[in-house]
């Protein structure tokens, strides 16, 4: 079976793009603009019809990991043994995190919002039919007998050649990659899958129901919680999860365990010297707020009960004050003494100053609070002057979030120059990322797709930009997921 794109698209994608002034990447914004919809199109088509899962004895509607742009096809033999031996010190990637051979719905989180919004923006139900497919699938195949959870996550997958649980270093563990946006669409695909996983969530990741203290990471195949490494930002996503279950259910187990591991995370906050954000509860490094669990705590509160949804308020409210009190004061940084690598770098446990302001932006939509839109403010006015710094590998993620931040801040102020800023930003990505395949490369120096370095981000961004050059008025809700 040919599988290779085919080159008539591929030159057509890229002649557009081009003609209209992608190859003036570092100058000013040409009066014509790039058709980033062809583009976006292109990314989510050649998913559908060339991405998808045919290896192995069953072939379902999974989306792949990794790609070779050309053939479509997954990687094998010579080449996947060089994409595999990729070491960690080139482009900040573990080698225990990455999902070759296999798929994972939380890799590709922004790939099925651009498919849902592109039903939209299309007027084209397949995009949606297909990502329905994907979802109902994995929801109702790819999930522990044992434990209700799911083969996804930093270090989990399911292996598309062999059919079940991706077999790798820490391959047995559950821990959220990002957060699930997508319950309300789940739960009418798999109700029961959804139950399930909510139930197992409490039951099999939470190991001190008591107390709340629980550990990021658990067993998938056998009961395995802990109580070491209770981040503040996984609580959050545990707690997004159970709120929308009670909404579905109104089983008060649900509520049970929201307030189990709220108050762990409070006690931390107010006795423990705050959230932990590295290593364990023993020798691990803590901060005092925690805006990713902020906003998870204000997306729950309309699935609870008023009393509870008073306490997540309060939490909530907590970390939004020692943020005011803690990043809000003092001098804005200057752009001439920040290090490039700091705009550039998103390597793990070092993302890019522009995704920790996108996350700002998500608590102020809720807060509507000053200090928030100040500081994603000064973290845009970083960005602006910048070029793009190759000294290391950049992902396409990393660009999609500095993109996501010069909207954030078009959408604040109404300044054209932020506009301008993404526009270039959405050239450069095209340049560096895009052009002889629909597939974005895993990095400028790496010439295959690996949804680990978040191509879904970048293709997600530039249907924003989209949006907003084309259809300001639109509705079309995408949600940065990246926290």
């Amino acid at each position: 079976m040919n599988r290779r794109f085919p080159k008539a698209l591929a030159v057509a994608l890229t002649l557009s793009l081009v003609i209209q002034g992608t190859a003036g990447v570092a100058g000013a914004v040409t009066e014509e603009r790039p058709d980033y919809l062809l583009a976006v199109r292109a990314y989510a088509d050649a998913m559908i019809d060339r991405g998808r899962d045919d290896y192995g004895p069953d072939h379902t509607p999974l989306f792949a990991e990794e790609l070779d742009r050309q053939t479509m096809q997954m990687l094998e033999g010579e080449a996947l043994g060089k994409v595999a031996a990729i070491p960690r010190e080139d482009w900040g990637i573990r080698s225990h995190d990455r999902m070759l051979g296999g798929a994972n719905p939380q890799h590709c989180e922004n790939l099925y919002q651009v498919l849902y919004a592109l039903a939209e923006i299309t007027g084209e139900k397949r995009y949606a039919d297909e990502a329905d497919r994907s979802l109902a699938y994995f929801f109702t195949h790819c999930q522990s007998e044992a434990t209700g959870l799911l083969c996804w996550g930093e270090h989990a997958g399911w292996d598309l050649r062999r059919e079940k649980q991706l077999e790798k270093p820490s391959g047995d563990l559950h821990e959220f990659y990002r957060p699930w946006i997508f319950w309300d669409r789940c739960w009418p695909l798999a109700d029961e899958a959804c139950r399930r996983f909510a139930v197992g969530l409490w039951e099999h990741q939470i190991g001190d129901h008591r107390t709340g203290d629980f550990s990021r990471h658990a067993t998938i195949s056998v009961h395995g919680p802990g109580t070491t490494a209770p981040y503040a930002r996984h609580g959050g996503f545990y707690i997004e999860t159970w709120g929308t279950a009670y909404a579905r259910t109104k089983d008060e187990v649900y509520l049970a365990a929201i307030e189990s591991v709220l108050a762990g995370l409070e006690r931390a906050r107010q006795r423990e010297g705050g959230y932990l954000v590295g290593g364990s509860t023993r020798t691990g490094s803590r901060r005092p707020y925690d805006v990713s669990l902020a906003v998870s705590l204000g997306n729950t509160m309309v699935h609870v009960p008023p009393d509870l949804a008073a306490r997540l308020r309060d939490v909530a409210d907590a970390n939004d004050e020692v943020f005011r009190s803690t990043e809000g004061s003092g001098e804005p940084p200057s752009a001439e003494r920040v290090d490039p690598k700091t705009l550039w770098s998103n390597a793990y446990g070092g993302g890019a100053r522009a995704g920790h302001a996108n996350v700002l932006m998500l608590r102020y939509r809720q807060t509507q609070d000053e200090v928030y839109r100040r500081v994603i403010l000064q973290e845009a006015e970083l960005y602006c002057p910048h070029e793009v710094d190759l000294s290391r590998p950049v992902w396409p993620g990393t660009l999609g979030a500095a993109l996501w931040l010069m909207l954030d801040a078009h959408e604040l102020t109404g300044d054209e120059k932020y506009l301008q800023t993404a526009d270039r930003f959405a050239r450069r990505s095209i340049a560096l990322f895009l052009g002889d395949s629909p597939l974005p490369k895993a990095s400028h120096t790496h010439d295959h797709y690996e949804a680990v370095t978040n191509g879904d981000t970048l293709m997600m961004a530039l249907l924003r930009l989209w949006l907003v050059q084309n259809r300001p008025q639109s509705n079309i809700n995408l949600v940065y997921t990246d926290r």
